[in-house]
């Protein structure tokens, strides 16, 4: 008896064992799948995290401690590739932007913006350098005007239409009369690096 339990035992973790490998190869199978025909589909939601980069990486002038212009936000994307080369988007994003250090009270402004915008790729290969330039309207919150115009041109690259990395320069066109609640200014602009991933809704309608 005791040999026979211990061969069931054995028989039974070697059993086990199989059904996870199995079941290990075939999620990682349906994956795969997945990210093969999602990357073709020429309907897709991009999404993702940016960092600001702060202005005294640029002006020595300021202080270490002064992180004006600098931040984070978040946006999606709803993205139609047109062609292999050009893609029209609308990016809808919120920024959170640092301000001019003038006391220990540290704030900032809160942006939202609706940027239609085209991208260029100048390459059909999986990795793919691009350029592209946005244009619309730009919302600060708690300050005037409430609308402005913006633009935005963009450079980065795309990996295997899963995941692109762009460096984006926001810069609003209005003067913006800032609260006089608020210490300091931000320039009117904010210079953003993005993540940003990128999911297949269906096919749409694509140029040769």
């Amino acid at each position: 008896m005791p040999f026979c339990h211990s061969v069931v035992k054995k028989l039974f973790i070697f059993v086990t064992l199989k059904m996870k490998l199995i079941l290990s190869f075939c999620i990682v199978f349906l994956f795969s799948t997945y990210a093969l025909i999602a990357q073709q589909k020429n309907v897709r939601l991009n999404f993702g995290l940016q960092g600001n980069i702060p202005e005294r990486t640029f002006n020595k002038n300021l202080k270490d401690y002064n992180n004006k212009n600098g931040g984070m936000g978040f946006h999606i994307c709803p993205t139609w590739r047109y062609s292999k080369r050009v893609s029209f988007s609308i990016n809808m994003e919120y920024a959170f932007v640092t301000e001019n250090y003038q006391t220990d009270a540290i704030g900032g402004f809160d942006i939202l913006s609706f940027s239609p915008t085209v991208n260029y790729y100048f390459t059909q290969h999986k990795i793919r350098p691009f350029v592209g330039i946005g244009t619309g309207l730009y919302h600060v919150l708690d300050h005037n005007p409430k609308f402005n115009l913006g633009i935005r041109p963009i450079v980065g690259v795309n990996f295997n239409n899963l995941f692109a990395l762009s460096l984006e320069y926001n810069r609003i066109l209005a003067n913006i009369v800032i609260n006089p609640r608020s210490h300091g200014a931000f320039d009117n602009y904010y210079l953003a690096v993005k993540g940003s991933f990128s999911l297949g809704l269906f096919y749409g309608t694509q140029a040769r």
